[in-house]
């Protein structure tokens, strides 16, 4: 009796072949499936940049006029004018115009200043109302009676003439340094000399 030969052993090289086919096919699903995920959370990580406001801030606009300066409220009307008469008293406190022929108003304005600047004589008499610097000069009249003071001090009317204290105004000598160009035509018994302007006044003192 023949024994028949033995069957050829079966070939695992397509199955191998197979198998590491599949797997290098997984492989790369798996690498370019990472890789894309990778792209794609890139991309999505710089648009998410991109979309996200600057950290720097916007340009200033640039000014294109000049501010405006601020507004100085107006000035209220002045209590004199230049050329007006005003009367004071004794310390100087403004009693209102009043007029230059003598009979009230014993200083006259010769300039109106709101700023207060210095008089152009800055010697001169001057005084402050309502925000204003009044700058005077000595305006007095014949044969109109007054009260000098003793010292420095303010000249005012003298409620009575021939009181004692006042002074009768005889004679005014502009420029003058002393008595001596008083009037002879009249009785005077003293004279008082006055500077910021210069004047002489030739008088009859109670």
């Amino acid at each position: 009796m023949t024994v028949p030969p033995p069957a050829p052993p079966k070939s695992n090289g397509p199955l191998i072949l197979g198998l590491v086919g599949g797997l290098l096919a997984l492989c790369l699903v798996g690498v370019c499936g990472a890789a894309a995920v990778g792209v794609m959370i890139n991309n999505r990580k710089d648009s998410s940049r991109t979309t996200v406001g600057s950290t720097y801030p916007p340009p200033e606009p640039v000014r294109t006029t000049a501010p405006a300066p601020p507004t100085r409220p107006a000035p209220p009307p002045p209590p004199a004018s230049i050329g007006q008469c005003i009367g004071v008293d004794l310390a100087g406190n403004f009693l209102g115009v009043g007029n230059c022929n003598g009979s009230s108003g014993t200083y006259r304005v010769v300039s109106v200043d709101y700023d207060q600047s210095t008089c152009a004589d800055p010697d001169a008499p001057y005084i402050t109302e309502d925000g204003y610097r009044l700058c005077l000069e000595r305006h007095l009249v014949r044969f109109f009676c007054y009260r000098f003071p003793k010292s420095d001090g303010w000249i005012v009317h003298a409620p009575k003439c021939k009181a004692k204290g006042t002074v009768h105004i005889i004679d005014i000598v502009p420029g003058a340094s002393n008595g001596d160009r008083c009037t002879r035509d009249h009785r005077w018994n003293r004279w008082y000399r006055f500077t910021h302007p210069t004047v002489v006044y030739c008088v009859m003192q109670y």
